[in-house]
């Protein structure tokens, strides 16, 4: 049985058991611009992320390979600190080419530190690479 790789310019070459991987930390800016764009009080600053930042970083890697999501579930084991790293993780359990697209699932993992604080799991399809 073959393996099925494809390319994409960020990442690469990327296979069935890749794992993509994206880092960041909010700074205080970040979450007062959020806040303000949003229309939820900046002043003080949330003590934790506010749900939408702390997933941005998957949908940061899912743009990176021009996804679009078909499915998604998400579970949160506790709220992330405004001040804390957090590390995205998009590991591929499927590709599969078809008609011009790609269809592909992710185990998908946010991290502070060691611990798991959010896990889930999309599938969907990469378009236009």
């Amino acid at each position: 049985m073959s393996s099925i790789t494809i390319k994409n310019a960020v990442h690469g070459e990327i296979a069935v058991g890749t794992v993509l991987v994206w880092t960041k930390q909010y700074t205080d800016q970040e979450v007062a611009e959020y806040c303000e764009l949003s229309g939820a009080p900046a002043d003080p600053l949330p003590e934790h992320l506010p749900y939408l930042l702390a997933f941005a970083p998957l949908t940061k890697l899912g743009g990176d390979l021009n996804y679009l999501s078909r499915q998604m579930d998400w579970a949160a084991t506790r709220s992330i600190r405004r001040n804390e790293a957090i590390s995205a993780e998009l590991e591929v359990t499927r590709l599969e080419p078809t008609d011009g697209m790609t269809k592909i699932a992710f185990n998908a993992r946010i991290r502070c530190g060691d611990e798991l604080v959010i896990t889930g799991s999309s599938k969907g399809l990469i378009v236009g690479e």
